[in-house]
């Protein structure tokens, strides 16, 4: 790499890397329980049984469950990120 390629790279901030390692891992997650759930589940039984009339084939209801199942590893996900803590390199004061 030269001088001018390096000064063209700009650095994430934490909360934006946070995100997208968040949004990566859920991609990862659902990739590997479609495949699971698919190998198993017609989609077109489950359109069935809930009356959806938009799904018309298999492709559709595969990227439907792949989207829900991305959305709700995303959410889960987030949870877990705004729920866990760093810790403090210092620490704090006794308040009285």
């Amino acid at each position: 790499m030269t001088s001018e390629e390096n000064s063209e790279v700009t650095e994430w901030s934490r909360d934006t890397q946070k995100l997208a390692v968040l949004t990566w891992i859920s991609f990862l997650f659902a990739s590997a329980f479609t495949m699971l759930f698919f190998a198993f589940v017609d989609p077109l039984v489950i359109v069935d049984s809930i009356n959806v009339s938009f799904i018309e084939s298999r492709n559709a209801g595969y990227a439907v469950g792949f989207l829900f199942l991305w959305a709700h590893g995303w959410i889960g996900g987030w949870y877990i990120v705004r729920l866990c803590r760093r810790k403090r390199s210092k620490p704090h004061p006794i308040r009285s």
